[in-house]
């Protein structure tokens, strides 16, 4: 059996075909609080900036981008022409005490960092109740 799935018979169906995955497109997200800040980013390969909204939206960040890519190859006087499109959502619940006036957003490479400031919390958010 092994032998169907060597060269040259599948090797072709391969290139041609490709590898059947999933056309789903879901980014990776990181995100590490450092203490003074959190720090998101999402690996967003072969996206333009265009393509990416970012947004604060009841106490999660809201990251939405769209990717379209067109494929076409040319082989001994064969075509093979792919159109792939897809839309994604990420949505991270956010902490207390995040500063969502004065975030700072960068996209390069493929990479969008998110730094979101922390800002500080009063020691008065505990408030004894008396009882009558």
């Amino acid at each position: 059996m092994n032998e169907f799935f060597q060269e040259p018979l599948f090797g072709e169906l391969y290139r041609w075909f490709g590898d059947f995955s999933s056309p789903r497109f879901q980014p990776r997200i990181d995100v590490v609080d450092d203490g003074k800040a959190l720090r998101i980013s999402a690996a967003l390969p072969g996206m333009s900036r265009e393509g990416i909204q970012t947004s604060v939206e009841a106490g999660a960040l809201v990251i939405r981008g769209e990717k379209k890519q067109d494929k076409r190859t040319e082989e001994d006087g064969c075509y093979r022409l792919e159109h792939a499109h897809g839309a994604f959502m990420r949505r991270i619940p956010l902490p207390d005490g995040v500063d969502v006036d004065n975030i700072d957003a960068k996209f390069d490479n493929g990479l969008l960092t998110l730094v979101l400031p922390k800002t500080e919390v009063s020691t008065s958010a505990v408030r004894k109740i008396e009882i009558r």
